[in-house]
């Protein structure tokens, strides 16, 4: 198990496949343990990354309302545009949109 946890670490460290595979090497891996062990840390380190993430349902319903508003109100500013206010409607729908696009880009 020492091993698996000295290869799962060089992989935690983002060394590349070749660079692992030196290291491995280096400490006395015979050619059958580092296949071995490089796919057992890739599973093991893998899985870590999936069970790791946190949970953002919450982030993105909010995400998704604020979104919503934002475009029902710029669609009310767009009908102002079209019956005459012109400058507050056109002004009013740049901002919105840009709080639109820069709310789909912030992750």
């Amino acid at each position: 198990m020492n091993k698996l946890n000295y290869s799962v670490s060089l992989r935690e460290k983002g060394l590349s496949k070749n660079e692992i595979i030196q290291e491995m090497k280096a400490n006395g891996f015979d050619e059958t343990d580092i296949e071995f062990y490089l796919k057992k840390s890739d599973e093991i380190y893998i899985n870590q990354l999936l069970n790791n993430k946190p949970p953002s349902k919450l982030k993105t319903k909010s995400n998704r309302i604020f979104k919503t508003a934002v475009l029902i109100i710029s669609l009310l500013l767009l009908v102002a545009v079209f019956y005459g206010y012109a400058r507050i409607g056109l002004i009013g729908l740049f901002i919105f949109w840009s709080l639109v696009k820069f709310g789909s880009y912030r992750r």
